[in-house]
């Protein structure tokens, strides 16, 4: 135990003395200068202990050597003796002690704290001196430290003033803990709590959960908390009875640190919305999150997006939705769901009817595992809100949507993006919107539909006479004509936003291989001549008696020209000719009766022909009007097959 001087000082014990590799220079070896350092550091303790008295208790010694520290980090000046100048100051240690200046500190006799551990400090270093004395220490002060001393004022800056600018987790004004150990360990408040935990954790507080901690909401993103951080925090809000929402995107607490926020948000009735995006909790993690949620029915906004969450998890939500009947958000996009999680989502959405938006964007759904969650649409009515963009639909994957459209009676948003759908595709798309009452938004932007595809579901919402969807997204599909038309007539007769990229100009097309076959017999020459024959009441025998002007029973070309001018048949003379070589089959300049006859016959069939086709056409027109009607697929696939030429 030590024991008491004359004076009543504690009695004073040498440390062993440091070999000495440095020595004073030559304006510190004599006694005045050593007064002169002495009052100096008097002076700077001062005025430190004015700047900075939110952060140093009247015996905190620590506070002035922290700030002595800094201002020779600042200054860079190697000649400021700061530790153990403020700490000789501190305890008032008489200057005709025995010093020594070893290595650019002072070596000198350390008190020994008494029982209560404190030491016993005396306070005469607080004391104001005079002016005059004060002066001229200014000037010793900038003897000593020369031009590079800075304003000691500065270095008691409000450190809420800092964090505002710098948000750094270093102030001791915040993350000090006050008190006795006595009345550390009675202080049940949040924040008491907080700090307690840290101190015992070995763990630097973070000042923004303390600060916000209060409030409503705590949005604490990429903060760098890990699962340790996490402990410390979850701990501490399991007291917390205003927390309402709690975002903690892309902290990296990995699935550790959501089991600790999960185990103590078992019994917590407050929180409604909670975000750990981007935080690598993988399967582990989503499992503490579903078994939460299965108790838990208050929080009702999940978002778990960005986070590892393997095929093999989806099972654990399945079980999860089942389960609660409260959850009303669930986003988790950039995941790595795959078939077997397709499957157990299916199954989920067949069962949850209290689900209102679900995204499972970005995962790695192939085809079969997007029909699978499509068809489960069908009968789903809670869902309003659905994406599943970035996902391998492709043609069976819109075949399956076309039913959906159909059936489903409760989606109002629908984010087909990035799908894969291509354009044979697009009639089953358009078909299931022509007769779709609820959709309010479709994203089907950045798929190859070409702009053909693009044009038979704008065909398709056309003929939807509900008129509910309000916004069609195309992303940056160019376009043609007739898709811009067709544009321009929804937006004049209904409130509805189409969102595409540019207008292509319209190539020209190719000739049809064959001609239409009513245009074709109506101008054929032997039939213009049969017209004639029947209007005229004639007989074939009849027409050839009248154009045979030598009686020779045959009609020449001159015979033929002539008898046309005559009776006024509309033929050209190139028509003439063509009629003559049609109806003289032998070839010898005259046409007689038989090859009349034959003539007749031919003329005959065409005529049954073009009566045919028209019946057919007829048909056709019939059919499409029903699939326009029915909404069926095929009479956009002819759409397609019109627009392409």
């Amino acid at each position: 135990m030590p024991g008491t001087g004359s004076a009543g000082r504690p009695t004073l014990v040498k440390p062993p003395r440091l070999p000495s590799s440095t020595k004073l220079s030559k304006g510190l070896e004599d006694g005045g200068q050593t007064e002169t350092i002495r009052k100096a550091g008097s002076r700077i303790g001062s005025a430190v202990s004015v700047a900075s008295t939110s952060r140093m208790s009247e015996k905190d010694a620590a506070g002035l050597i922290t700030d002595l520290t800094r201002l020779k980090a600042i200054t860079k000046d190697v000649r400021i003796p700061t530790r153990e100048l403020a700490h000789r100051k501190a305890i008032d240690i008489d200057p005709d002690d025995d010093l020594e200046f070893t290595d650019g500190i002072f070596q000198t006799e350390i008190p020994l704290p008494d029982a209560d551990g404190e030491f016993d400090i005396v306070q005469r270093w607080q004391e104001t001196e005079a002016s005059d004395e004060e002066s001229n220490i200014d000037d010793d002060i900038e003897d000593v430290f020369g031009e590079d001393v800075i304003s000691v004022s500065s270095l008691g800056s409000n450190p809420d003033d800092d964090a505002e600018k710098y948000d750094t987790d270093l102030e001791e004004d915040l993350t000090k803990m006050p008190g006795t150990e006595k009345e550390k360990e009675e202080d049940t408040t949040p924040k008491g709590r907080y700090l307690q935990i840290c101190e015992d954790m070995g763990i630097q507080p973070a000042t923004y959960f303390i600060k916000h901690m209060s409030e409503t909401e705590l949005v604490m993103k990429f903060h760098g908390l890990g699962p340790i951080g996490m402990k410390a925090m979850a701990e501490s809000l399991m007291i917390n009875t205003i927390l309402e929402k709690i975002d903690l995107e892309g902290n990296y607490i990995l699935g550790e640190g959501t089991s600790h926020l999960t185990r103590v948000l078992k019994e917590n009735v407050y929180v409604t919305e909670l975000v750990l995006t981007d935080n690598k909790m993988g399967t582990e993690g989503a499992k503490a999150i579903c078994e939460l949620l299965s108790e838990n029915k208050t929080i009702i906004h999940l978002n778990l997006s960005g986070n590892d969450i393997e095929d093999t998890a989806a099972e654990y939500f399945y079980e999860m939705l089942t389960r609660n009947a409260a959850i009303k958000t669930l986003l988790l996009q950039h995941n790595s769901f795959e078939e077997k999680g397709a499957e157990w989502f299916a199954m989920a959405l067949n069962e949850n009817v209290s689900l209102e938006s679900l995204d499972l964007s970005w995962c790695h759904f192939q085809t079969k595992g997007c029909v699978m969650i499509v068809e489960a649409l069908r009968e789903n009515v809670g869902l309003k809100y659905f994406d599943i963009s970035m996902n391998g639909f492709g043609l069976e994957g819109a075949k399956a949507m076309e039913e959906t459209l159909k059936e489903n009676k409760y989606l109002i948003k629908l984010n087909l993006s990035y799908c894969r759908i291509p354009l044979e595709g697009t009639p089953h798309i358009a078909a299931g919107l022509q007769t779709n009452d609820t959709l309010e938004e479709l994203n089907i932007g950045f798929n190859p539909l070409s702009a053909e595809g693009g044009y038979a579901v704008l065909v398709g919402v056309e003929r939807n006479t509900t008129k509910t969807l309000k916004m069609l997204d195309f992303g940056n599909l160019m376009i043609r004509k007739n898709f811009k038309e067709v544009c321009d007539r929804l937006r004049e007769e209904r409130p509805i936003k189409i969102k595409f990229g540019g207008v292509l100009s319209d190539q020209p097309r190719a000739k049809r291989k064959e001609d239409d076959p009513v245009a074709k017999l109506h101008n054929d020459p032997l039939n213009k001549l049969k017209r004639f024959v029947e209007e005229a009441g004639y007989r074939m025998i009849d027409l050839l008696q009248q154009f045979d002007t030598d009686n020779s029973w045959s009609i020449s070309l001159e015979e033929l020209q002539e008898g046309v001018r005559k009776t006024g048949i509309d033929l050209s003379d190139p028509e003439i000719n063509e009629l003559m070589k049609r109806l003289d089959k032998d070839g010898n300049g005259e046409i007689d009766f038989s090859e009349l006859i034959e003539g007749d016959n031919e003329n005959r069939q065409a005529r049954r022909d073009v009566k045919k086709y028209v019946e057919e056409m007829q048909q056709k027109e019939e059919q499409k009007e029903k699939m326009v009607s029915g909404a069926d697929p095929k009479s956009y696939m002819q759409l397609l097959e019109d627009t392409n030429g």
